[in-house]
């Protein structure tokens, strides 16, 4: 267990910016410490050849500081301040990279859509686009990729963020629910897992919800894709609410007031 734990921080460190080594010696450091670079390569398996450069490296990156010396022993960075440090050197980072595109791309003259291949790629997707709501998070989903997604839905709720959630199977208690509580076993030798996602009206998430690598699903700001997305909401609201008696107007209401007054148009004069 120890050690599944260990190759997963490492690998969080890795994508960070870290080297593996860097990793393995600030773990084996933040275990036991104060200790000397010859302990340091024996507990972390990094070769006493390389150690010393290892350590000089952490400490100009600030995540490790000599406190004795003949022989120098070392002491890790807590984890509570790498985190700040951390968190303050990737803002930075995001900024200047936020601001050189910007600077260097022109301003898009049309919608965008893309692709997102694989499942981990598109919960992440579906994570931020309910991270960046500021006003409404409306999503058709399986109780499964609600229950990954139910942090950041909390997260937005949180904040004032109005969420509807509709599905078939049971959904998790947040914001406002519609669900049929079917049992998932039983629906899903007959459905494929999909998700439709919609954020402030403005972005969307939709494609299929599988977890295997080649998932798709795709993400877009197009007003036709969102407008089509919002008509299959509204037909899968309106139906539960005749079939189970549920008052799913409100609802309907909201998402269908920049849609065409068809009933009205209809009528006869």
């Amino acid at each position: 267990m120890a050690e599944e734990i260990e190759e997963k921080v490492v690998g969080a460190m890795r994508t960070l910016g870290f080297n593996a080594t860097d990793a393995k010696t600030y773990l084996a450091l933040l275990k036991d410490h104060p200790a000397t670079g010859y302990e340091l390569a024996t507990r972390s398996g990094v070769p006493r050849s390389a150690i010393y450069n290892v350590l000089k490296r952490l400490q100009g990156l600030g995540l490790i500081n000599i406190v004795a010396d003949k022989p120098a022993r070392y002491v890790p960075l807590p984890p509570e301040k790498l985190f700040g440090l951390l968190e303050v050197r990737f803002s930075r980072s995001l900024e200047s990279l936020r601001d050189g595109i910007d600077q260097l791309s022109r301003k898009p003259n049309q919608s965008v859509t893309w692709t997102v291949e694989g499942y981990e790629a598109m919960l992440e997707q579906a994570d931020q686009l309910i991270a960046q709501a500021q006003t409404r998070v409306v999503a058709s989903v399986w109780g499964r990729e609600a229950g990954h997604l139910e942090r950041s839905l909390r997260a937005a709720t949180a904040r004032g963020v109005e969420v509807v959630l509709f599905g078939w199977t049971p959904l998790p208690d947040v914001g406002r629910v519609f669900s049929y509580d079917v049992d998932p076993v039983g629906l899903e030798p007959h459905w494929d897992h999909r998700i439709i996602l919609l954020s402030d009206r403005r972005r969307l998430l939709v494609g299929a919800a599988e977890v295997t690598e080649d998932n798709r699903a795709v993400v877009t700001d197009e007003p036709a894709l969102i407008e089509m997305a919002i008509a299959n909401l509204v037909l899968d609201l309106t139906l539960l609410g005749e079939r189970k008696g549920v008052d799913v107007a409100p609802i309907v209401e909201q998402l269908t007031d920049r849609l065409a007054p068809v009933e009205a148009l209809m009528a006869p004069s």
